[in-house]
């Protein structure tokens, strides 16, 4: 059996007020004015992007702008600029173009709908967790 791929697109010139959730990777080159998360794929926040909220997914990457918290389960990849805190369990990368105002912390483990906040309140200086990094 094929197992179909699904990703959901927002693309330049609209604008969401509210919340996103989905279950499948989803691209945003427009404004989102709430929170963007998916349960698993990607996560992609394209140059012209703008998130005034919360992003969370497996994989996160990020080329344009996010206003808020970031979450990754798996990777996240940073090209474009972020204010506020970053929290993320597997792996991260930094591109020469990245402008960070805030905190990175990583932890051990991170899974859908606990929420930033907890994830963030998660990353407090533990025998497990790396202390987080203020950029």
């Amino acid at each position: 059996m094929t197992q179909q791929r699904t990703f959901s697109l927002i693309q330049a010139g609209l604008s969401i007020h509210g919340h996103v959730a989905c279950d499948h990777g989803v691209s945003c080159f427009g404004l989102v004015d709430g929170d963007l998360r998916s349960s698993r794929g990607l996560v992609h926040i394209g140059a012209e992007g703008l998130i005034r909220g919360t992003v969370e997914g497996d994989h996160v990457l990020i080329d344009g702008t996010v206003e808020g918290d970031v979450a990754a389960r798996i990777s996240l990849h940073i090209n474009g600029r972020v204010k506020g805190r970053i929290a993320y369990a597997g792996t991260i990368r930094l591109g020469s173009s990245a402008a960070l105002e805030g905190t990175i912390s990583r932890i051990p483990a991170l899974t859908y709908g606990d929420g930033p906040e907890a994830t963030i309140t998660a990353a407090a200086p533990t025998a497990e967790a790396e202390p987080a990094v203020k950029v």
